[in-house]
């Protein structure tokens, strides 16, 4: 009750105390002074979120019925697996060759404290995930979770070498804007130009420069276990996104023949989405078994 009542007063202070603080940055990375780390802010916010109590917390720790905690802890679980399928995992440093993606999300002891970590792992199990039990004890009090996921089935993609896709279709090409371009031609002129002309055949001669220097600095990059996942045989990914800018007035079906004639292909580790981003992979390295 103390905390809940006391929160109104400490968190907009708090806020205060961050803004300033990133005033000061902003104003010592100006001035050549350091300033504050953006890392450091980061977790300064995440802590002054953490620090405040709902309404619904409050009932439940006063009430502090089982029954209660589990229907509250369970709807938490439900929403944070949900938000971990959708965007944890994804680091290339986590994503293995095989695109079996290892989601991992973490709940905080003050969200379970009515019930046994026992029991939240059987809440965890009814949504299909498991408990790091290894991590959980490495951190005190906090839970760990993770699933695995295996790569989305890839639909509608079409053959590099076969006939392009006709404009309006997921693959072909999309409609060119003027507004847009116009407003922000200063921040992206080479790609905005582009778009600005509408001829597919400029699109295809800047993708091949930028693709090329893409996967040329991909490659260059260090076979180091901080930035990719290896399989059983010493093989990793390589990876690359092409954001839809560079593609728009051609098609996405465009990236995958410009990628082929480079030997990378489509990544099926990701969900196919031409209308914003097109990901392409290259395996590298790799060994015999038992060398």
């Amino acid at each position: 009750m103390t905390q809940f009542v006391l929160q109104f007063l400490y968190l907009p202070l708090g806020l205060l105390l961050v803004i300033g603080w990133m005033v000061l940055a902003f104003w010592g990375g100006s001035v050549g002074g350091g300033g504050p780390d953006a890392a450091d802010l980061a977790d300064t916010l995440a802590g002054l979120s953490a620090a405040g109590i709902s309404w619904r917390r409050l009932r439940v720790e006063w009430n502090g019925r089982p029954e209660e905690w589990e229907r509250f802890t369970d709807e938490l679980l439900r929403n944070r697996f949900a938000a971990a399928e959708r965007t944890s995992g994804w680091r290339p440093a986590e994503l293995p060759p095989s695109g079996v993606r290892r989601a991992v999300t973490g709940l905080e002891r003050h969200h379970y404290r009515g019930l046994t970590p026992l029991r939240v792992e059987e809440l965890a199990g009814r949504h299909d995930w498991s408990t790091d039990w290894a991590k959980s004890r490495a951190v005190q009090g906090q839970l760990h979770f993770y699933r695995l996921l295996p790569p989305p089935v890839p639909t509608g993609v079409p053959d590099p070498s076969g006939p392009p896709p006709e404009p309006g279709t997921p693959w072909g090409p999309m409609r060119c804007r003027v507004v847009l371009p116009l407003l922000t031609l200063v921040l992206r002129p080479g790609v905005r130009f582009l778009e600005l002309r509408r001829s597919p055949n400029a699109y295809v001669r800047h993708l091949r420069k930028h693709l090329r220097k893409r996967f040329r600095a991909e490659l260059a990059r260090e076979r180091s276990r901080n930035h990719y996942r290896f399989d059983g045989t010493g093989r990793v990914l390589r990876r690359v996104a092409v954001r839809a800018r560079h593609y728009r007035g051609a098609g996405a079906a465009t990236v995958l023949r410009v990628a082929a004639e480079q030997g990378w292909k489509l990544d099926h580790s990701f969900p196919t989405d031409p209308r914003h981003t097109v990901h392409l992979c290259l395996p590298d390295g790799g060994c015999h078994p038992g060398h």
